[in-house]
């Protein structure tokens, strides 16, 4: 089996999880390159589209707590695969750590959402949502678990 596919695979898993509901359930959200579409200067916009609901919460490593004020920053292709600015925003997690915005199905061959998550006293977090193409949802609720920066280091 390909390498890339067992590593998608796993991320959707990850992405797609319920929140964890033990201690050792909490396992840090997989990263992934910032890849050739990543472009500075995205707007604070709740939605940007209305096909498709994103909704998640980001939580802290170890011990899965909420973290407020998080910086979520995404961006995707259009439904003709092609990455345009009014896909490109961020948003900010609320106290419960929790987010939700409204966007549209990405028509890339694979469809595929990337986040980077920043927050103060966290290792920023890039990585992707990956769909299928066969499989067109209108929610998708992540789970984005964030690492504590080393100090003293």
């Amino acid at each position: 089996m390909d390498k890339r596919l067992i590593h998608r695979s796993l991320l959707i898993a990850c992405l797609l999880a319920t929140p964890p509901t033990t201690l050792a359930d909490c396992e840090p959200t997989p990263g992934m390159p910032l890849g050739t579409h990543y472009k500075k200067g995205a707007e604070y916009t709740i939605d940007i589209g209305t096909d498709l609901i994103i909704k998640g919460r980001v939580l802290a490593m170890p011990n899965c707590t909420p973290i407020a004020h998080a910086r979520i920053e995404h961006w995707q292709a259009d439904v003709q695969g092609y990455y345009v600015d009014k896909l490109r925003a961020y948003l900010l997690s609320g106290k419960d750590g929790g987010f939700s915005f409204k966007t549209e199905w990405p028509g890339t061959r694979t469809p595929h959402i990337h986040f980077m998550v920043t927050a103060e006293g966290y290792k920023n977090l890039v990585t992707q949502w990956i769909g299928s193409k066969q499989v067109s949802q209108t929610t998708l609720d992540l789970v984005l678990q964030l690492q504590p920066k080393e100090t003293g280091k």
